[in-house]
């Protein structure tokens, strides 16, 4: 078995967690590592590892090879490896006679990128035998998260993993370096509980960690990896001006450099992009002068050869090395639209660049960003250009007081002061001022007025205000009206990334989940291409929100830790970052995740806005799913309620609409849903819900045809996972009645289902199964009690206590509904 990975991927730790779980089952485990500095000794490896030499100074290949077959002369011994690639070859050849001779299992480690080959140095070998691989792939955001935690035995705040995720590329090695270095140097301290970054994450101790990527590079590959790295993440036609291809393609073959889609093209970025870093923190100066001047040489001369290489086949890495170089590639992006935006308004401070700046800026919120936006709007010379680009640099100014600074009063005054000196032009602040309002607190009586488009009206104040009419239209569930302005809007201009969304949740709002998805994951793989980190987390909520709806839970936390590595989400545009972390923490628990289920939640409790108007933009959600979590439907039902009662004061209605139906779903009363059918009856044409509370109406009346009626309404609108269950509880329910007819009905259904979507698996109880959600530690003393060991065995097994064992136990026997520990058993193949 070949243990591959990269250097600080974790294959030596992975190779010693493996021999102690052998160890513990009482194997022989001989563990032999190579040494860089030993290759030209023969027998120097196995000689270290005890074996062997014994009768004379160096000893012999027999003397040492019959050692090593004594040692492993038992059934149940294992040979291990580490670092095979240092191995001299008279220790591997001596390893490779004893595993032939005997058939001892060998698990070796290996670096990744290095050319195939039969012997450490390379040597042909007239016989080839097949092996297992476990590639250590670089780890995703969660699993850092958790790691990091467990190393340093203290939180991380979001937006400092994110960029430590971002410049190790997933890899757990550098990343622990990185920590452990700048804790040492300062640059990463605790603040309010977590650790923080102080300063920018860099520290020249790595240097020697990062050397280490590039041994065995001659000084032509190592000069193009570091122009690479200089030009950042550059298009392949521009790369190509600076490299050969069997430099690039010996680079890519090290696992040095990958290609990311970007649009129509390919973006190829150095890894792990801390060797970025690495590069600019090099002392030499004439080098980086050298490598400059030959990229400007060279740029320019040759034809572009991206048509080259379009048809080229690109390998899909893994999912985690993609979010850590997507992650790399966003802030490499971020870092260069403000370094350029900066530019443009110190050299000339007037609105539009000032907008453009501060946009620039949102999109990483800090106390350092903050300052600046500040400072950004007390400089900027108001005098200077047109009324619209006035305007607009007023509205900002009052959502980032309203959004940013959490301040209403503040934003509607800033809103007040300039609208009358703009004319016509001042009906873009109407427009802000009704966002901000309806965003924050209640939706003003007279909005239609203030948001009203006349013709007369400049086309660019038109687009302002159909915006904003179209955010009023999906939060008060007006859908078919929002469609119809998402269409005006589309004959003025291109509609930006929050209209998008706007316009997919009316299609949500409908019923019509199949388009709303469609048009979430569209805009998202766009975002994803144009490294558009504000579309990235649009889009991505609005996948996640339409998951949530539509049972399709399973395997959503990879999306929400997608989203989440990006950044810790900002409070542009408003509700969205609360959506994010609202969802990410349902997923987290709905998955046995709880701790980070429970950090997420913290994180929201640090927002001091208001719940949003749509769905999704409420904290409810999150504590509710961690109640029922817990065994407590009902109080989960009761605090969705209270929460969408608020919501409607507001005359927020979908989002309200959204957590009367759940609370329906968690705990279906007669009373909840004459309540919950009074509100229905106020709004016209919400299909989603009213399919929804008519299964629940014909759920409490045993009312067989007409649940079989609800599910077949949840199909067609694409709400899969709903349906699932519905059909069948309508397939139990009707043969426990003894009505053969429905029965058949509702298992044809779910055979037809079956056939269609066998391969995918859904939630088909949404937020209500969560109780029977066992967590990670839960699930081992579920298979260890369903298999009768006691609680004392269980302890001893696990390294815990006995009353911590019967607290787990208790929680199982809670969430299964089971009374005991034979009754586990029969639980397991479902809840496992």
């Amino acid at each position: 078995m070949d243990i591959v990975g990269g250097h600080g991927s974790g294959r030596s730790t992975f190779l010693n967690a493996l021999r102690l779980r052998l160890e513990d089952k009482d194997w022989t485990v001989v563990t032999i590592r190579g040494v860089a500095s030993l290759r030209q000794h023969p027998l120097g490896a196995l000689h270290l590892a005890g074996i062997g030499g014994e009768n004379r100074k160096l000893g012999n290949l027999q003397e040492t090879g019959a050692a090593l077959q004594q040692i492993l002369k038992g059934k149940r011994a294992v040979l291990f490896l580490d670092d095979w690639d240092d191995l001299d070859e008279s220790s591997w050849g001596v390893t490779e006679s004893t595993r032939r001779a005997t058939g001892v299992p060998v698990v070796l480690t290996r670096l990744q990128g290095l050319r195939a080959r039969h012997t450490p140095s390379g040597l042909r070998a007239s016989t080839i035998e097949s092996s297992q691989v476990i590639d250590m792939t670089p780890l995703r955001f969660e699993d850092m998260e958790r790691a990091l935690v467990d190393h340093l035995n203290a939180p991380i705040e979001s937006s400092t993993l994110s960029h430590i995720y971002g410049k190790t590329g997933g890899n757990i090695g550098l990343a622990v370096n990185l920590v452990d270095a700048t804790i040492r140097d300062g640059q990463l301290g605790p603040r309010r509980g977590k650790l923080v970054a102080l300063k920018d994450l860099w520290s020249s101790s790595l240097r020697g960690v990062l050397e280490g990527y590039l041994e065995d590079l001659d000084d032509n590959t190592r000069d193009a990896l570091e122009i690479i790295a200089i030009t950042g993440s550059a298009t392949l036609s521009t790369v190509r001006k600076l490299v050969d291809w069997e430099t690039l393609e010996l680079l890519e073959q090290r696992a040095l450099v990958t290609f990311i889609q970007n649009g129509q093209s390919h973006l190829v970025t150095v890894i792990p992009p801390m060797l970025v870093e690495f590069f600019r923190h090099e002392p030499l100066n004439a080098r980086r002068v050298r490598l400059t001047e030959l990229i400007r040489e060279r740029l320019g001369k040759i034809a572009s050869d991206e048509s080259i290489v379009l048809d080229r086949p690109f390998s899909h890495e893994p999912a985690s090395e993609r979010d850590a170089v997507f992650v790399g590639l966003l802030h490499e992006r971020e870092r260069a639209l403000r370094i350029v935006t900066a530019t443009e308004w110190e050299s000339a401070p007037v609105p539009s660049n000032a907008i453009r700046y501060i946009e620039a800026l949102s999109q990483t919120m800090t106390p350092a960003t903050k300052a600046v936006a500040n400072r950004v709007f007390a400089e900027t010379d108001r005098t200077a250009e047109g009324a619209f680009e006035r305007a607009m640099f007023a509205s900002l100014q009052a959502r980032w007081l309203a959004y940013a600074d959490q301040d209403l009063e503040a934003a509607l005054q800033c809103s007040a002061k300039y609208r009358e000196e703009l004319g016509v032009f001042g009906r873009i602040l109407d427009a802000a001022e009704i966002e901000i309002e309806y965003s924050l607190g209640r939706l003003p009586d007279d909005f239609s007025e203030r948001l009203e488009v006349t013709e007369d009206l400049p086309e660019s104040v038109k687009i302002k205000l159909l915006q904003v009419q179209l955010f009023v239209l999906c939060g008060t569930a007006r859908f078919d009206d929002a469609q119809r302005v998402y269409a005006e809007l589309e004959t003025l201009t291109t509609p930006s990334n929050p209209a998008r969304m706007l316009n997919g949740l009316s299609f949500l709002g409908k019923g019509d989940f199949t388009a709303a998805l469609e048009l979430f994951t569209h805009g998202l793989d766009e975002a994803t291409s144009y490294l558009e980190v504000e579309g990235v987390r649009l889009f991505g909520s609005g996948v996640m929100i339409t998951r949530v709806y539509t049972g399709d839970t399973i395997g959503l936390d990879g999306l929400v830790e997608s989203v989440l590595a990006a950044g810790h989400p900002t409070p542009f545009p408003a509700g969205n970052q609360l959506a994010l972390l609202s969802v990410g923490a349902l997923s987290a628990i709905r998955s046995g995740h709880i701790a980070t289920g429970e950090q997420r939640i913290a994180d929201i409790e640090l927002l001091t806005s208001a719940d949003g108007p749509l769905p999704g933009q409420s904290r409810s959600w999150a504590h509710a799913q961690l109640l029922v979590f817990n065994g407590q439907p009902v109080e989960a039902a009761d605090l969705l309620w209270s929460a969408a009662e608020n919501l409607w004061e507001r005359r927020a209605l979908f989002a309200a609409l959204s957590g009367f139906l759940t609370a329906v779903e968690l705990d279906p009363t007669n009373e909840r849903i004459r309540e919950a059918r009074s509100y229905l009856a106020q709004v016209e044409g919400t299909l989603v819900f009213d399919s929804q509370l008519q299964y629940y109406e014909a759920f409490l009346a045993v009312d067989l045809t007409g649940m079989l009626e609800a599910a077949e309404v949840f199909l067609s609108s694409g709400r899969l996972g709903t349906a699932i269950r519905a059909f069948q509880h309508v397939s139990n329910v009707a043969r426990e009645d003894g009505n053969s007819d429905v029965a058949k009905a509702a298992s044809d259904k779910l055979m037809e289902l079956r056939e269609l979507y066998g391969h995918e698996r859904f939630d088909v109880a949404r937020i209500a199964a969560g109780a029977v959600s066992l967590t990670e530690r839960e699930r081992e003393v579920a298979r260890l009690a369903a298999v009768g060991r006691s609680n004392q065995e269980i302890a001893t097994r696990l390294v815990l206590s006995i009353r911590t064992v019967e607290t787990h136990m208790h929680r199982i026997m809670q969430k299964l509904d089971v009374n005991s520990r034979q009754e586990i058993r029969a639980n397991l193949v479902d809840v496992l």
